[in-house]
């Protein structure tokens, strides 16, 4: 039997990623909830709380301590094997591997799934990480073999990234996700940072201190970067989703864009992002 040639293929990623339902719904993508909890309280993404729910939470208790559990080996376990009941393979497209331990759940679960599974770390979150699994959801769709998928998966990692302005970095840096780098930014009740997420990477990409200032930098180093490349786009928003789609007309209008989508910021990543953050997360053709 030739395993990369196994058809058809199952696309799994976990709920990081924060797919629109509808698209998760189009592709047939299989997620995998993340356990988030906030003060006392702990619930499933997406499952006991939504991003708008959780984002309210977070206002009424800025001192509570916020943050995620990876979803349980059993849990991809359960995925791989509910969905070998019609695919012959599995690719599970997760969340950065050097900022999460998703990865190795998900590849410990892989060692005993009934069909084969390629686990593939995208370096990134939010859209980023989803465009990743869109893409492998596609190529699979198509009637590509096992192979082709993965490979699918692997040249868009290289080219996706999720650019974000946060409100402050306290929630960050409290979760440990900006903690080596929160000497950088200096007085953490001033500034708000822009962070970038790919190549397994989180880094400051820049600080201001006003809103106004933070939004045209992020928007005006991404259309200089991107340029003229084709380009999927989606930008994440937390509470104010006026402003957001503003940034997204600006973008549609400044880069030559394939698609795009305006959705919340998931919620196994607004823990971590806090209030008040916006993000981009874009997918640049060649």
């Amino acid at each position: 039997m030739d395993v990369q040639a196994l058809s058809p293929v199952a696309v799994v990623t976990d709920s990081a990623a924060g797919i629109p339902m509808d698209m998760r719904a189009h592709y047939g993508i299989e997620v995998i909830p993340y356990w988030v909890r906030v003060g006392e309280q702990t619930y499933r993404d997406e499952l006991d709380i939504t991003p708008a729910e959780l984002f309210k939470v977070l206002r009424a208790q800025p001192t509570a301590e916020a943050g995620t559990s990876i979803p349980t080996v059993a849990a991809f376990l359960d995925v791989y094997q509910r969905v070998a009941s019609w695919a012959k393979a599995v690719v599970s497209v997760h969340v950065a591997g050097k900022q999460s331990g998703t990865c190795n759940a998900a590849q410990l679960a892989a060692e005993a799934s009934p069909i084969p599974v390629a686990v593939v770390d995208t370096g990134t979150t939010a859209m980023a990480e989803g465009w990743v699994a869109i893409e492998a959801a596609r190529a699979a769709q198509q009637g590509g073999g096992f192979a082709d998928v993965v490979r699918r998966a692997q040249e868009v990692v290289s080219r996706v990234q999720l650019t974000a302005l946060l409100e402050s970095v306290t929630y960050a840096v409290r979760g440990g996700r900006l903690a080596s780098a929160a000497r950088l930014v200096g007085n953490l009740l001033n500034i708000q940072p822009l962070i970038r997420v790919r190549n397994n990477s989180l880094s400051i990409w820049g600080q201001v201190r006003s809103r106004s200032k933070g939004i045209n930098q992020l928007t005006s180093r991404l259309v200089e970067e991107i340029g003229t490349a084709p380009t999927h786009l989606v930008v994440h928003y937390t509470e104010d989703e006026a402003e957001s789609r503003s940034v997204l007309e600006t973008l549609k209008q400044r880069l030559n864009c394939v698609e795009s989508y305006l959705t919340y910021v998931p919620v196994a990543l607004g823990v971590h992002a806090g209030p008040g953050a916006i993000g981009i997360a874009t997918y640049v053709e060649s």
